[in-house]
């Protein structure tokens, strides 16, 4: 990984064209894969996930929550992707927790469906 806190992925549909099938790198060039849950460290502050080279789908955002709180959204818990297809999920740095996370993506070039990833989770503790 170019930063220990930053992962790349690579999606496509899955089966019945409804969800989004990911596989998860630490590097751009996808090579190097990576099981879930995905480990940041705990003073990282966040886990970035970027869209990988190869990649079917175009990363557009994500949803996350805290595990074992109340479930809601609102714009702590949304974050759109950058134009470079990046998306920032925050972590706190004094306290360790699960974070449940669901990529959002959509055909390249024009959105005509979006796709919500299974749910891939962030743990700010080393593995």
């Amino acid at each position: 990984m170019s930063d220990n806190n930053t992962y790349y992925v690579q999606a496509r549909t899955d089966e019945l064209g409804i969800f989004a099938s990911c596989r998860y790198f630490s590097d751009y060039a996808a090579t190097q894969p990576v099981e879930t849950p995905l480990w940041v460290p705990p003073d990282a502050g966040s886990c970035l996930i970027a869209q990988a080279e190869g990649s079917e789908l175009a990363l557009i955002g994500s949803v996350f929550k805290t595990l074992g709180q109340a479930p809601s959204l609102n714009i702590s818990n949304y974050c759109p992707a950058s134009d470079d297809g990046l998306v920032t999920v925050s972590m706190p740095t004094t306290s360790t927790v699960t974070k449940g996370v669901v990529l959002l993506f959509s055909d390249p070039q024009t959105v005509t469906m979006i796709y919500p990833s299974k749910d891939p989770q962030i743990i700010n503790t080393p593995p």
